[in-house]
């Protein structure tokens, strides 16, 4: 009983695994790789290839290839508590609808951001937002400054502040459960 119910499961994955692979247009083996590099990007392509069964140099290739289309970047995830900066917040901003300048200035604010050290994430959002952004800092203080400079700067209609307190999940999609 216990054989038919493994083998059952074993073609069930198997089909959970192509029908994935088929709807994102990647091998197999890139989402085993992707898989195996989710759960830790530094894990070298030998140890990958023994627990894959695919050789080295296929996953090589493979990963030059995902270099290019599908990897965006690889960092590290950092605890902002223990480097200082105890303040985190995702802020929700709305600008102000004068659409003679709105392009203009919603332009000037993602280049704003995108220079700006505090902040670590930026989304382009809907149902009544423009963005989010997620701020880092040492204090409140700090934040409450940088978000006076983009009121002041860009014309802020409404801004909605939630302070971060705990991560419980951070980067923990899983591309494809059990691909390994």
């Amino acid at each position: 009983m216990i054989q038919k119910i493994n083998s059952s499961y074993e073609l069930n994955n198997n089909f959970i695994k192509q029908d994935l692979a088929s709807k994102t247009n990647l091998s197999i083996k890139s989402l085993k790789l992707l898989s195996s590099l989710r759960e830790n990007s530094r894990e070298k392509l030998t140890s990958i290839s023994k627990t894959t069964n695919i050789p080295v140099s296929t996953l090589f290739d493979i990963l030059k290839e995902l270099q290019h289309s599908t990897i965006t970047k690889s960092t590290v995830l950092l605890n902002f508590s223990k480097l200082g900066y105890h303040t985190r917040a995702q802020v929700f901003i709305k600008l102000k609808n004068d659409s003679a300048t709105n392009t203009n200035n919603r332009d000037e604010l993602v280049q704003h951001l995108n220079c700006n050290h505090s902040v670590n994430n930026i989304y382009k959002i809907n149902n009544g937002w423009d963005f989010i952004i997620e701020t880092v800092h040492k204090n409140i203080r700090e934040l409450d400054e940088c978000l006076d400079n983009l009121n002041k700067r860009f014309g802020i209609q409404k801004q909605e502040i939630h302070y971060l307190i705990d991560d419980i999940k951070r980067e923990g999609f899983s591309v494809g459960a059990n691909f390994a």
